[in-house]
């Protein structure tokens, strides 16, 4: 009997230590939820309970709970651990873990197998201002941070050895302001980025903004950041506990890279999709659960083209069609012909330059119905080049480089060729870049060129910086007569060499609206865009409500140029009409006091007078 007792106590013990669920914790960070969903969703597949804890904090909140025995395991990053124990940072990834693995041990913790991607710290800010201030190497922000803005998370902020006070000081930084916003609110610091509210931000190498936004990199020259390898970080105690933990989480050894977790991330922050659903469909992809029944929808793409990917029109259309369209994947889409792309189906909408609203017949140059303008997004200009040697005025160069057939700089390049005094001839090319048409001047091809690009595009900037022997033809030489009657969305714009990179005098040029666009409703569309529409196969147009919520989003600009095709709804509609006969009592009292007076008035006027009078 006592044996059967003892018996008993023994196999409720050991049922009690299976049911002791697996505790797994996390930061506060989009990265670090989701990295916690991937091993709960590996520890599950081994058969273990697991309770999930995410959102704690931030390392030392975390540093303390898995000592303290609240969690059993959390990921964590090898440059982190070095600051929390107080080391100086190192680069080399594999040396770090052996700095870690003896203090470690010493307090009962351990690393288990990195997961197969590294998270630096990385300094970024906009690719316009990094051409224009020269700032390719943190010595060049040195030079220039007393008039630029920082932007910091407040975790980054209070890191003890490698956080922002460190930084400043090992580098000499002095910036004119320093933004620090709470760790939650991370990623807010992209945005204040794009709309130049902060001209620098320290962020984490997977973030997905950096290649979303077109963002560059401050080269660290001299060694900072230390290398950040992510790993599963658990106490012995759990490992001895759950035999099963340690094979559980090695079937994540090396699974994940940098451009997979930013893909995550970004399904995270732009599609608006659980930390824990984007785990379970990495996790099927690595074969450790069955694949899930809905894959993530296609992003919503904006087609652009791909040297103005990273230039302050695009981040700012991306930024307002996704604030415009919560809960959707936007991003994006690098594409030579943005129209051609939604055309086909592969985008829903493009950022294009107004002249792609027009094309060439033989009756001259007519607005193309097939589209319609969204919004205006900011400026395009068409940049007339020659060489030092070549005409003053565009129209006595007898052959004009432009881009391929079809693209707005043919077009417009054809209008002058049509109506020009001279004879001129087309030498299209096989791209519309700065390079490409500068290469065919150079070559002795063509005696100028046209390139149409956002006001200081790095390609424009480069060519006139590095090619002295090109420059830029005033537009007030050769824009008049019927060019100018024939190509009314193009308007004067004035550039100065204080403004614009590359430039040794002011030029005149011209300017023509970029705009968003998307597919113009069929005119057999007849119960309109806010329901049900007649059956067609082309890329159908954006509702009503989008165009309005896009157009809010967009802010305080200049309305679509009247000469372009815009979405219906952004016209103001008629003024309401009131159906009343009387809408105001006494207005109907004074109006019939108007008329008895002009009616006795006239017959005053008119009435006879007596006899003799």
């Amino acid at each position: 009997m006592r044996g059967l007792v003892v018996l008993v106590a023994m196999l409720t013990l050991l049922a009690g230590c299976e049911r002791t669920p697996v505790v797994v914790g996390s930061k506060d960070t989009v990265q670090d939820r989701i990295l916690a969903e991937m091993m709960a969703g590996a520890i599950e597949a081994e058969g273990l309970r697991v309770e999930l804890r995410t959102g704690l904090g931030d390392s030392a909140d975390l540093f303390q709970a898995l000592r303290a025995g609240d969690v059993d395991l959390y990921p964590e990053y090898s440059g982190t651990a070095l600051a929390l124990l107080g080391s100086p940072p190192a680069d080399d990834r594999t040396a770090v873990f052996s700095r870690l693995e003896g203090p470690f041990a010493a307090l009962g913790l351990e690393f288990l197998k990195p997961l197969g991607f590294e998270s630096r710290y990385t300094l970024v800010t906009r690719r316009g201002l990094a051409q224009a201030e020269g700032i390719a190497t943190i010595r060049d922000l040195a030079r220039r941070s007393e008039k630029l803005r920082l932007g910091v998370s407040r975790a980054y902020a209070e890191r003890p050895q490698d956080g922002l006070s460190a930084f400043l000081e090992r580098f000499g930084l002095d910036f004119r302001d320093v933004v620090i916003v709470p760790e939650h609110r991370r990623t807010d610091l992209y945005g204040r980025l794009v709309e130049e509210r902060v001209d620098v931000v320290i962020g984490f190498s997977t973030d997905p903004q950096i290649a979303d936004f077109g963002l560059v990199a401050v080269g660290v020259d001299q060694p900072f950041f230390p290398a950040y390898d992510a790993a599963p970080l658990t106490t012995t105690a759990a490992l001895e506990r759950h035999p099963q933990l340690g094979p559980a989480l090695d079937r994540l050894a090396g699974q994940l890279d940098a451009a997979g977790l930013r893909d995550l991330v970004r399904q995270v922050q732009v599609g608006g999709r659980t930390p824990r659903a984007v785990a379970r469909i990495a996790l099927a992809r690595i074969g450790l659960l069955d694949q899930p029944d809905s894959l993530p929808d296609l992003p919503l793409t904006i087609a652009i083209e791909p040297r103005e990917i990273g230039s302050r029109t695009a981040n700012r259309t991306l930024n307002a069609v996704r604030t415009a369209m919560p809960g959707r994947a936007v991003s994006l889409a690098p594409d030579t012909t943005p129209l051609g792309a939604v055309a086909s189906g592969k985008s829903r909408l493009a950022v294009v330059p107004g002249a792609a609203h027009f094309r060439l017949t033989a009756d001259g140059v007519v607005r193309d119905e097939s589209v319609e303008a969204i919004g205006a997004v900011g400026p395009s200009l068409l940049y007339a080049i020659a060489g030092t040697d070549g005409p003053s005025r565009l129209g006595r160069a007898s052959r004009v480089a432009t881009g391929p057939v079809g693209s707005p700089g043919h077009l417009i390049a054809s209008v002058l060729a049509r109506h020009g005094t001279a004879e001129i001839a087309l030498v299209p090319q096989s791209g519309s870049g700065a390079a490409v048409i500068g290469d065919a001047i150079g070559r002795g091809e063509a005696e100028a060129g046209l390139v149409i690009a956002t006001r200081q595009r790095s390609d424009v900037v480069e060519l006139l910086v590095s090619r002295p022997e090109l420059r830029l033809v005033d537009a007030d030489k050769w824009w008049q007569g019927p060019v100018r009657l024939a190509l009314p969305f193009l308007g004067e714009a004035t550039l100065r060499p204080d403004r614009h990179p590359g430039l040794e005098r002011t030029v005149s040029v011209l300017s023509m609206q970029t705009v968003l666009t998307g597919p113009a409703p069929a005119e057999d569309e007849v119960l309109g865009r806010q329901g049900p529409v007649s059956f067609r196969t082309e890329p159908a147009p954006l509702t009503d409500a989008t165009v309005r919520a896009i157009d809010a989003a967009l802010g305080t600009r200049p309305d679509v140029d009247a000469s372009l095709r815009a979405a219906a709804a952004l016209s103001p509609g008629p003024a309401p009409q009131s159906s009343a006969r009387n809408p105001r009592p006494d207005q109907a009292v004074l109006s019939a006091a108007i008329f008895a007076y002009l009616a006795f008035a006239g017959w005053l006027l008119v009435r006879r007078r007596p006899a003799g009078r």
